[in-house]
C-alpha cells in the first residue's frame, strides 16, 4: 500500500513538474509574440526587455530538461529571440541544438529560414536567399511566412530587384497587417538608396497614412537626413509635403512637421518654414513647446539689436514650463540683468556678450556688445579679447577686417599675440584675473 502511495505521489509530482515547465514555454511563447509585437510597433526597449526575458525562460527550462517533449519549441524560441537580439553565435548554436533533436519536416524548413535570416545578418545575402527560397517553397506557418517574405524583400532590394521585392512585401502585410510599417520603412530606405523620389514620395505618404507608423517618427526623421544628404534640403522638405493630413498621433506628427520647417529654412524658404512652425506651436503638448524653441533659435540667431532679442520672451512664455524653455528665458533674463550692470561697470557687456554668444547663439547681439566694452574700456586689459570676440562673431569679411584694423592698436596684448600664434606672456595671469572679475560681477 505504502509503495503505491509513493509511486502515485511520484507519478503526480512528475506530471505536475510537466506541467510546470509546459507553462514555463506556454508562457515565453506570449512574452515573445509580445515582442513581436513591440519590435514591430518601434517600441525597441520594451522588445529587447522581452526578447531577454524569452531567452532566460525558455533557456532555464532547457537546461533543466533538455530531453523534453517540447524541448525543440524552446529552441526555436531561443534561437529567433537571440537573432532579434543580434546575438547571432547563441542564435546559430540553438539552431543547431534543434537539428540534433531530429525535427519534423515543417521544423526544419524554419530552421532553414532562421538560418536565412542569420546569414542576412552576418554577411552572406546569397545563401540567405537560397534558405528563404527554399523554405517558402516548401511551406510555412502564417508567423514564419510572414518573416520569410520580409526577408526575401529585403534581399531582392539589395540585389537591384524593387519589383519583385515589392511583391513580397505586399504578400507580408496581407498576411499580417501589423507589418505595413516594416514594409513602408523597406521601401522608403529603397527608394533614398537608390534616388528614385518617386518611389520615395509614394513610401512616405503611404507610412504618414498609417496611424500605427508614428512610433516609428524616429526612423523616419533618421531616412529624412539621408533624403536630405541627397536631394538637400528642398528635396527632404518637398517629401513631407503632406505631414499636415498625416493620421499619426499630434506629438510626432508635429516632429515631422518641424523637420519640414528646418529643412524649409536650410532651403533658404524662411517665409515658408516660419509658416510651418508656427502652425505647431499654436498647438498643445512637446512639439509645441519644440516649435517654439525653434522659431526662438531663428529670431535670436537673425536678431540685429536687444530690442529684437527682447521680443524673443513672448513667443516662450506660453510654453514656459518646458524645462528646455525655461532654461532660454532664464538665459534672457541673465543677459538682460548683464547689460543693466554694463552701465555702470563696462565689463557687464563684455560678459552679456558671452551669454549672448555661448548660450543663445546670437551672433550679431553677441558682437554688439563685445564692441560696445570695447569702445567703453579701451584700456582695459581685456579689450583686444572683446575684439577678437567680435571678430569670431561676424561673417562679413569688411566687417572682420574693419575690427582687425582695431586690434592693430594692441600689438602687446598677450591676447593678441596668443591669437597669432607666438608666445604670449602674462595669458593667464589675465584670464585668471577676468574670471574672478566676472564672478564678482555676476554674483551681484
Amino acid at each position: 500500500m505504502r509503495a503505491w502511495r509513493r509511486s502515485g505521489v511520484g507519478l503526480l509530482l512528475a506530471l505536475a513538474s510537466g506541467c510546470a515547465y509546459h507553462n514555463v514555454i506556454f508562457n515565453a511563447d506570449r512574452l515573445f509574440q509580445r515582442a513581436e509585437v513591440d519590435r514591430r510597433a518601434g517600441r525597441d526597449d520594451a522588445a529587447v526587455a522581452g526578447y531577454s526575458d524569452v531567452v532566460r525562460k525558455t533557456g532555464e527550462a532547457y537546461r533543466a530538461r533538455p530531453g523534453a517533449e517540447w524541448a525543440g519549441q524552446a529552441l526555436l524560441l531561443l534561437a529567433r529571440s537571440h537573432l532579434h537580439l543580434g546575438e547571432y553565435a547563441a542564435a546559430a548554436a540553438a539552431l543547431g541544438e534543434l537539428e540534433g533533436l531530429a525535427p519534423a519536416p515543417t521544423v526544419r524548413t524554419e530552421i532553414d529560414l532562421y538560418r536565412g535570416l542569420l546569414e542576412e545578418r552576418t554577411g552572406d545575402p546569397v545563401a540567405a536567399l537560397e534558405r528563404v527560397n527554399r523554405a517558402l517553397d516548401a511551406g510555412l506557418s502564417e508567423g514564419p511566412r510572414v518573416d520569410a517574405h520580409l526577408l526575401r524583400a529585403r534581399l531582392l532590394l539589395r540585389s537591384g530587384l524593387p519589383e519583385a521585392a515589392s511583391w513580397d512585401l505586399d504578400r507580408a502585410t496581407e498576411l499580417d497587417p501589423s507589418v505595413r510599417t516594416e514594409a513602408g520603412l523597406e521601401r522608403l530606405r529603397w527608394g533614398l538608396l537608390t534616388g528614385d523620389r518617386e518611389r520615395s514620395t509614394r513610401a512616405l505618404d503611404a507610412l504618414l497614412a498609417e496611424s500605427r507608423a508614428s512610433t516609428r517618427a524616429d526612423t523616419v526623421l533618421a531616412l529624412l537626413n539621408r533624403a536630405d544628404a541627397r536631394w538637400g534640403p528642398a528635396g527632404a522638405a518637398a517629401l513631407l509635403s503632406r505631414v499636415d493630413s498625416s493620421t499619426w498621433d499630434r506629438v510626432p506628427r508635429g516632429r515631422l512637421a518641424l523637420a519640414r520647417a528646418r529643412f524649409l529654412d536650410q532651403a533658404g524658404d524662411t517665409a515658408r518654414a516660419v509658416e510651418v512652425a508656427l502652425a505647431v506651436a499654436e498647438r498643445l503638448g512637446l512639439s509645441a513647446a519644440e516649435a517654439r524653441l525653434l522659431l526662438a533659435s531663428w529670431r535670436v540667431e537673425r536678431a540685429r539689436d536687444l530690442v529684437e532679442l527682447s521680443r524673443v520672451r513672448a513667443l516662450l512664455l506660453p510654453t514656459g514650463s518646458d524645462p528646455l524653455v525655461a532654461e532660454w528665458l532664464a538665459s534672457l533674463a541673465r543677459l538682460e540683468q548683464l547689460v543693466g550692470l554694463g552701465l555702470v561697470e563696462p565689463l557687464g557687456l563684455f560678459a552679456a556678450g558671452e551669454v549672448a554668444r555661448d548660450r543663445l547663439n546670437a551672433p550679431y547681439v553677441a558682437r554688439g556688445l563685445f564692441l560696445a566694452y570695447a569702445d567703453q574700456a579701451p584700456a582695459d586689459p581685456w579689450a583686444p579679447k572683446a575684439l577678437l570676440a567680435a571678430l569670431g562673431t561676424s561673417s562679413e569679411e569688411g566687417d572682420r577686417a574693419w575690427i582687425r584694423g582695431r586690434l592693430e592698436a594692441y600689438p602687446g596684448s598677450p591676447y593678441v599675440l596668443a591669437a597669432l600664434g607666438g608666445p604670449a606672456a602674462g595669458f593667464a595671469a589675465l584670464e585668471e584675473e577676468l574670471d574672478v572679475q566676472l564672478r564678482e560681477l555676476t554674483s551681484r
